[in-house]
């Protein structure tokens, strides 16, 4: 589906709910930071997945269907934005007429967007109190978004309540297809008594066809000479009649002409043509249902429709025709126009001019048609002569000719800058990726979109009850500084990293490095009840992964590591350069147990013992009391290491 489906839906929620909804929404789908654009190809599921997630975070009792509904909505209040509702305006008068040209509508709407894959609906009954809808759509599930568009329209444009009731479906055998009935309630009357005049004052009579092939009217009033069936063939060039059991009986003049011998007279319609649109079984009542929607058929080669009776040909006659129907597979014809029932013929009459002429040469390369020029046209077997002098095929044509060139030059053009501005939209998502990821190492990411959203930087502090604090410094850095500079930088960069990799696999926060002090906190930013548990186990692999450096290696380095356990306040301070710092006396008494620590050893307050001291597993020595600067005396411990939790095998 194309953005703007997507983009309505944000505006709206944005709107109604909020934009930390939205971000929530995004978030929960993994389109986080997304900004959808107009003309963008998205995945289908893409909007079951939003409402879902409207379901979960929009604590209204809502459902998906009700979301999708609301989606629907949204997307005809937003396209005003387009100027879209200019063009529904002009669609008829009444609503009736909207839901008969809403298959139209979907074809113009081709030019602007060539890759949608729009649905197919048309009405099979009308009365004064609504009508019968039919719609298929190779997406399922869509149903309540179509609803929903529905209601809006009926409401906005037209000012009518409208109830929607769902029918049993009826079978649809073509594949990737789903097929649904709708009964659309609303007030009709004005429509019909409309449609019920203008046919009484249109009405010149009865068309009858006599077996010499001419046609009579009967005027109501005044009497019309009759009209004989080969100029009404002649006028409708590429017109086909059939029957109710879709045998053809009369074709155009054109059509003769491409298929000689009378070739199609006396066929089944399903085996000369396709029907490209709407996408429905080519069944009489089918077709009958669709007298007020433009159709598209596909006419087969002529070789083709031979073909089928091969096995009634010499071998010799089969193999010219299978040859030559390899060499016109591509000359199919496409017809477009309205089918129509005449009641005294009892048959119906596809009134139609081909679709690549129709189309030629202004919007037919945007279709992939090809059918852009003079060479083209002969080679589908066409000629300017063949087209109607009623229509304006012949003036397409000609225009498309002398301009043709210049247009193909202009598109290629727009595809060449589409190209370029969705590598440009690539490229920013990476830039904003690689800024999100950076953004995030420096301040939690709760607290950066925080402030993202427009909250005061001192707003986002937040006091913690219970968090433990760690400072490990590397003790003998000042002697390798001394001898070589490099040599530190490059030591002090391979235990950081080292340190990094081990926090990665434990729920703690490394809140920054300072010189040669490293300084990690558990149970903050996101508040847990093991903090204690999680900053012990990275304490001692920091000590187990030196010893393994100076024991694999040259490089002779030693650190110190002390964490206490306390209250503390963090958040972010200051404008410029920003920092997520820690406040409060716990700070403080942390780095008092690593400066007055030992190289490689681990020392801990009395608070952290007494926690440990609840935790299985972890073994610990009474230091005894140590003269802490600013705290005077204070009883310590070392913690030595963490033993598994032997499980007793049972007797």
């Amino acid at each position: 589906m194309y953005g703007m489906l997507l983009e309505s839906v944000q505006h709206f929620i944005q709107l109604e709910y909020g934009e930390e909804t939205w971000l929530a929404i995004l978030e929960s789908v993994g389109y986080r930071n997304t900004v959808f654009r107009t003309h963008h190809i998205y995945p289908d599921e893409l909007i079951m997945k939003l409402a879902d997630a409207a379901v979960t975070l929009v604590a209204n009792g809502s459902t998906r269907q009700d979301f999708l509904r609301f989606f629907g909505r949204c997307f005809v209040r937003y396209f005003s934005h387009y100027g879209y509702e200019k063009f529904i305006k002009v669609c008829g008068r009444y609503f009736c007429d909207f839901l008969t040209g809403i298959d139209n509508i979907h074809l113009q709407m081709r030019y602007m967007y060539p890759k949608m894959v729009s649905p197919s609906m048309y009405i099979s009954h009308e009365d004064a109190d609504g009508v019968l809808l039919h719609y298929r759509t190779t997406r399922n599930g869509f149903c309540p978004y179509l609803i929903g568009q529905l209601h809006q329209i009926a409401n906005d444009f037209y000012g009518i309540p409208l109830t929607v009731e769902e029918l049993p479906n009826t079978p649809f055998s073509q594949e990737e297809s789903y097929q649904f009935r709708f009964r659309l309630n609303f007030d009709n009357r004005d429509y019909m008594a409309g449609r019920a005049a203008c046919n009484g004052s249109l009405e010149l009579g009865r068309i009858n066809i006599s077996n010499r092939g001419s046609v009579k009217t009967i005027a109501s009033e005044k009497a019309l000479s009759s009209l004989s069936s080969s100029i009404l063939m002649q006028l409708f060039p590429f017109t086909l009649v059939f029957r109710p059991n879709l045998e053809i009986i009369s074709a155009g003049r054109q059509l003769k002409n491409m298929f000689p011998g009378d070739m199609l007279i006396g066929q089944p319609l399903p085996d000369v043509a396709r029907i490209r649109r709407p996408k429905l079984l080519f069944t009489w009542d089918n077709l009958y249902s669709l007298q007020k929607v433009l159709c598209e058929m596909e006419i087969l080669p002529a070789s083709q429709i031979e073909r089928k009776n091969t096995r009634h040909l010499a071998p010799e006659r089969a193999d010219a025709v299978a040859h030559r129907g390899a060499k016109e597979e591509s000359r199919r014809l496409l017809l477009q126009g309205q089918l129509r029932y005449l009641s005294d013929w009892d048959a119906m009459i596809f009134l139609c001019n081909p679709l690549a002429i129709t189309y030629a040469a202004f919007f037919c390369f945007m279709k992939r048609i090809r059918i852009n020029n003079l060479e083209d046209m002969d080679g589908m077997g066409l000629t300017i002569n063949d087209l109607s002098l009623h229509g304006h095929g012949r003036d397409m044509v000609m225009a498309g000719w002398q301009h043709n060139s210049r247009l193909e030059d202009l598109y290629e053009r727009a595809e060449e800058r589409s190209q370029q501005l969705q590598q440009t939209y690539e490229l920013q998502d990476e830039w904003k990726k690689r800024g999100d990821k950076l953004l995030y190492s420096m301040i939690p990411q709760s607290v950066a979109d925080s402030l993202r959203s427009g909250t005061d930087p001192v707003d986002t502090c937040q006091a913690f009850e219970s968090i433990t604090v760690l400072f490990v410094e590397l003790a003998n850095i000042d002697e390798i500084t001394a001898t070589s500079p490099m040599e530190a930088v490059s030591c002090m960069n391979s235990v950081f990293s080292c340190f990094d990799n081990i926090i990665d696999q434990h729920s703690v926060y490394k809140v920054e490095t300072v010189g040669k002090v490293y300084m990690v906190v558990g149970g903050a930013p996101e508040t847990n009840e093991t903090h204690v548990r999680d900053v012990a186990l990275v304490a001692l692999s920091f000590r187990d992964e030196i010893e393994k450096i100076v024991n694999s290696s040259e490089m002779s380095v030693h650190i110190r590591i002390g964490f206490h356990t306390g209250s503390a306040v963090a958040g972010v301070v200051g404008r410029k350069m920003p920092r997520y710092c820690f406040f409060g006396d716990t700070i403080n008494t942390a780095a008092r147990m690593q400066t007055t620590s030992l190289p490689g050893k681990i020392h801990i307050s009395h608070n952290s013992f007494c926690r440990l001291q609840k935790l299985d597993g972890f073994v610990c020595e009474l230091r005894g009391t140590v003269l802490v600067k600013g705290k005077g005396e204070m009883n310590t411990h070392w913690l030595l290491r963490y033993e598994l939790p032997s499980i007793e095998e049972p007797k």
